[in-house]
């Protein structure tokens, strides 16, 4: 990896797994400068052959609290459409086209733009005091953007509804009863269960992670009468590869495999 440096976060690698921790004190907050930041850094450790997967963290006393409000004072609708279009459209793109897979761990407070960050994760582990919300609506007497389709997605309309227009902080215990998140660990040992779960990730085959998490994006939208054929194509076209050979090589001769990501 680069020697690439930053204001608002930090990166660290260790045994294949690279770190996005967002560090702007005191909250955390977004702004353009961190957007930008942030996606320089997952460019970075997404073409870093060393990394097999992607940790979203945040310093201090939680991910983050959102987008920065007094960054926004004097926003009208063009400036707010420019910085959403950073934002939303671009930080959606680059995290569905990772070739790696990225989960979040949060601990402390999500509120808003950061539960777009987390939730554009494929996967979610939260600490017992991670608290999740949205309150567009009372402090921007506005929509919350993005978690419209995430919340409904995930957990329904009524449901939805409920933490949209009153703005309810979720607790993580409640979010994982609702298939909010992955899961939900006691705080002290966040950082060791995100490891964990990133590494038994890490041990698979790239290649087979890559298509599985494109395949994954790809039939979220499917209709049903698409997913067929979607899935014979995927998993047809896989058993040509090296490491689809290799996979059903090590399970017979009971080994580990050896991944070339071919």
């Amino acid at each position: 990896m680069n020697g690439a440096s930053y204001e608002t976060l930090r990166v660290e690698v260790e045994n294949n797994i690279a770190e996005i921790i967002l560090d702007r004190p005191p909250a955390n907050l977004i702004d353009r400068k961190s957007t930008l930041e942030y996606h320089a850094a997952l460019k970075v450790v997404d073409a870093d052959p060393n990394v097999r997967v992607i940790i979203l963290s945040g310093a201090g006393k939680g991910l983050s609290g959102g987008i920065d409000l007094k960054y926004l004072e004097s926003f009208g609708s063009d400036e707010m459409k420019d910085f959403l279009r950073l934002f939303y459209l671009e930080t959606m793109a680059l995290t569905r086209s990772l070739q790696k897979p990225i989960l979040a761990a949060v601990h402390g407070y999500a509120r808003e733009g950061a539960c777009t960050l987390a939730f554009a994760c494929d996967m979610i582990i939260a600490a017992d005091d991670a608290s999740f919300g949205y309150p567009g609506v009372p402090n921007l007497a506005a929509p919350p953007g993005m978690h419209v389709w995430f919340l409904q997605k995930l957990i329904g309309r009524m449901k939805a509804a409920e933490l949209i227009f009153t703005g309810k902080v979720i607790v993580a215990e409640d979010a994982a009863r609702l298939g909010l998140i992955t899961k939900v660990v006691p705080s002290v040992k966040l950082k060791e269960e995100a490891r964990a779960l990133a590494g038994k990730i890490a041990e698979m085959s790239p290649l087979a992670l890559k298509q599985t998490r494109d395949l994954l994006y790809a039939m979220e939208d499917m209709k049903f009468s698409e997913v067929p054929a979607a899935a014979l194509e995927a998993l047809a076209s896989a058993f040509d590869s090296d490491d689809s050979k290799e996979a059903r090589r090590a399970f017979l001769e009971k080994r580990k495999p050896h991944w070339t990501g071919r």
